[in-house]
């Protein structure tokens, strides 16, 4: 530190900076305060006053010098800028002169980047777990001192210009922090990028080619990624979990349709959570009668399972009732999942639903599901006959083939249990204790028992894993549950514009149709575009088909119906005169909805040229959005629901939702709309409230949408956050089943749980033959060589 006194005789103190190299950008108040009321002894300046250098400030060539004048700080600082980045060294500000009868700024000094060395301090620290950065330091004493000529002028009153360090080229001067700034448009780029969902990599891409290339664009990777770091951290400042709690009640706020429960610990940290929106609970009346969920996918930082409930809306595209963020897979928390949703879609049960084969899922289904048809996805099984039979498949080139055929071409119960038999007694697979687990659970995952069921045509949980591949485009392994929730909301927006757009294109255009048939072109008034073609690709295979009648009675025919050149596989189709009612064995239109080739091949055969209103499924029609909705609850099924005042308020927000658009059809509407809730409420006055809206607790604490604000104003914390090395090999997790199927096999000894580098067959094996080697190689070596002697460790010859 050193002193001096000024004219005034007051006390001037200059602290020097050692600390490391800051921004331009920092405040000029966070150094210790110096005093001077305004004169330099200029004795001390290093450079003559006729030493001049250029400097390039606004395209134009201009010459620093001691004694030039400025308007301001800032320009000074800018000008030295411009000529850093011109001689290819960086800048940064250092000590501060304040006056202290006032506290003015009197004087600023700008030194190089590389002035003064790094402090010991922060080479020797005990807790440092990285090694240190590189010495960026050199005790360079390049720089220049402004001070206050007066009230509007600042003069240049010391300049030193040589460095003692190499100097940058002008095209990589660009590097140094002091010369890498990103413009506002720039930053308002990056944020809108940032949340669509585009990685840091990408958004540089985009800047490099809108600047008009890589040297223009002002910054480096690096400095998107501490800005949308920065970005993230002050708005997490209250914590992740707490930042998501916000949201969720600001789109209540908006939407009052909109529906989230979470689940805390003992310790007020989030457990669960699941949350959706009124768009979704509306499309659940109408859509909701297949489900299917998977909770195998982590999408953020907690690896917390990532669990959508997909269905099929009319265009049979994938549509979301919902998803949730879990803590673990147990038995409990499935059950907590199953009452929570079913609450928010008013207790209405749906007709199946698909999930893994998972005993936690299972069990919790057949508990809080009881009616409803539980099936398993049949990839996840089949993709495990090839591990658990490795061995027939290896020994039996047909097997595959017998095994394929049994599983998807037989379509009644009986003759699969006749085409297992044989299988098990040609293979030798009677006492495989694997296959008698699938068999004795074979009414939920083979096509014979599950295609009596309505599935909209699904057999797998395929749509919830396309569901999960199309949120990889909006969220990655590390991204924080608050900004999670954002980006799912803007991805259901693009599904259901998807949605939208299908709508349109099916109102306004027409099909070309491929028949003459009347049922064909009544098809393509009824159905939406993707259901159409599905109908016309049954209808125009139908005629590849011929039927044989084999029974027949007053009323009823029974067809054998098969291929032209193929006797197998022959489909039964029986047809009732009467009711004008059809059945196929291949049970199409029970599984899917919609007639299948051999249903259609009947009913052409028996003159029936107009489509039978009563195999129009609605749900696959354009009007399937029109209509009264269904009922949502009734006695039966909400027994042994716990209805809370949160489920009752959900289920009368949707009914609302339909009156409010019924009631705007028309003035008429509106005033017997609005007569008659002013009667309601004048019954509703007249009752009194139930006090017994209690909720169970347990070991963890539960938050649900709607309820009194001092309950849900409880701080919540973020789960604990588990760190990965690396980009995670997958964003899906696996069950224990897949686990264990998928252990590696090591090909020296053809066992299962390591490789051949760890094999210890192989290490074992190759020890001995190196200690063979060793043996003989010193046996020749002691036989060549009689007249060698060994003198400590080194070998000398005796000559």
């Amino acid at each position: 530190m050193a002193t001096f006194h000024d004219k005034d005789h007051n006390i001037v103190e200059i602290e020097e900076d050692h600390g490391f190299e800051i921004p331009t950008q920092l405040s000029e108040s966070n150094h210790d305060e110096l005093v001077n009321n305004g004169e330099f002894n200029i004795g001390e300046i290093e450079q003559d006053a006729s030493e001049n250098v250029k400097s390039d400030v606004n395209n134009e060539t201009i010459e620093l010098c001691i004694g030039m004048e400025f308007q301001s700080l800032d320009d000074a600082l800018m000008c030295y800028t411009n000529y850093a980045k011109h001689e290819g060294f960086g800048i940064r500000k250092s000590r501060i002169l304040k006056s202290r009868k006032n506290q003015m700024v009197i004087g600023q000094e700008f030194v190089c980047s590389k002035e003064g060395y790094r402090a010991k301090k922060y080479l020797q620290r005990d807790n440092r777990k990285k090694p240190p950065p590189d010495e960026t330091r050199m005790g360079c004493k390049a720089m220049i001192s402004v001070s206050r000529k007066d009230e509007a002028k600042w003069v240049i009153s010391k300049f030193t210009r040589d460095h003692n360090h190499v100097l940058a080229s002008p095209s990589s001067a660009r590097f140094h922090r002091v010369h890498r700034k990103r413009t506002k448009s720039q930053m308002n780029l990056i944020d809108v990028l940032d949340e669509s969902g585009i990685r840091p990599s990408k958004i540089m891409s985009v800047l490099v080619t809108e600047s008009g290339g890589i040297d223009r664009v002002g910054c480096i990777e690096r400095d998107i990624q501490n800005y949308l770091s920065n970005k993230r951290q002050k708005q997490l400042e209250k914590g992740d979990a707490q930042a998501m709690l916000n949201y969720f009640k600001e789109c209540q706020s908006k939407n009052p349709g909109f529906f989230y429960a979470i689940q805390m610990d003992t310790e007020g940290q989030l457990a669960n959570c699941f949350w959706v929106d009124s768009r979704s609970r509306v499309a659940y009346k109408f859509f909701g009668d297949v489900v299917t969920f998977d909770p195998t996918y982590l999408t953020n930082r907690y690896k917390m399972p990532f669990v959508p409930f997909t269905g099929v809306n009319h265009h049979h595209q994938s549509i979301l009732f919902g998803c949730a963020l879990l803590w673990d897979e147990t038995v409990e928390t499935f059950v907590w999942l199953l009452n929570t949703w079913l609450g928010a879609m008013d207790g209405c049960h749906h007709k199946t639903i698909i999930t893994d084969q998972d005993a936690a899922i299972t069990t919790a289904i057949a508990r809080v599901l009881p009616n409803t048809a539980h099936h398993f996805c049949m990839w996840h099984i089949e993709k495990k006959f090839p591990e658990n039979l490795s061995h027939v498949y290896q020994k039996f080139d047909d097997f595959k083939f017998q095994l394929s055929h049994c599983i998807h071409r037989i379509y009644m119960p009986s003759d699969f249990e006749v085409e297992w038999e044989k299988i098990l007694d040609k293979y030798g697979l009677r006492e495989n204790s694997w296959l008698e687990k699938l068999y004795s659970i074979r009414e939920k995952w083979i096509p014979a028992y599950v295609r009596t069921s309505f599935c909209a045509g699904m057999s797998t949980t395929q749509r919830s894993e396309s569901m999960n591949k199309y949120f990889k485009d909006y969220i990655n392994a590390n991204t924080p549950i608050s900004k999670f929730v954002v980006q799912y909301d803007k991805a259901l927006d693009a599904r259901y514009n998807k949605e939208r757009e299908k709508t349109f294109k099916t109102l306004n255009s027409k099909p070309i149709l491929k028949t003459l048939y009347l049922m064909e072109e009544e098809a393509s008034k009824v159905y939406t575009r993707k259901m159409f073609r599905m109908f016309q690709d049954e209808l125009i295979h139908s005629q590849q088909f011929v039927a044989e009648k084999f029974i027949t009675n007053e009323h009823e025919s029974v067809y054998k119906v098969h291929e032209f050149d193929k006797e197998k596989p022959e489909y039964i189709v029986t047809f009732m005169s009467l009711s004008t009612t059809i059945e196929c064995s291949c049970h199409m239109f029970e599984f899917l909805g919609i007639l299948c080739r051999h249903q259609l091949m009947v009913l052409l055969k028996k003159n029936v040229y107009s489509l039978p209103k009563h195999y129009i499924l609605q749900r696959w029609t354009t009007d399937a959005k029109k209509g009264e909705i269904r009922s949502t609850s009734n006695e039966e099924e909400m027994c042994g629901y716990n209805m809370c005042s949160t489920t009752l308020f959900n289920n009368i927000m949707v009914h609302s939702l339909e009156l409010s658009e019924k009631a705007s059809c028309s003035k008429k509407h509106y005033d017997t709309t609005i007569e008659s809730l002013q009667c309601l409420f004048k019954k509703l006055d007249a009752l009194k409230i139930d006090d017994d809206m209690t909720s169970s607790t347990g070991r963890l604490t539960s938050m649900i949408s709607n309820q009194d604000d001092d309950n849900n104003n409880v701080p919540m914390r973020d789960p604990p956050r588990v760190t990965t090395k690396g980009r995670p090999r997958s964003i899906r997790m696996k069950g224990a089943l897949e686990l264990k199927s998928n252990r590696v096999t090591c090909s020296t000894c053809k066992k299962k749980g390591h490789t051949k580098r760890t094999c210890t067959l192989k290490n074992k094996n190759m020890m001995d033959n190196n200690c063979q080697l060793r043996q003989m190689k010193r046996t020749d070596f002691d036989e060549n060589n009689e007249d060698i002697k060994i003198c400590g460790s080194f070998y000398v010859s005796s000559s």
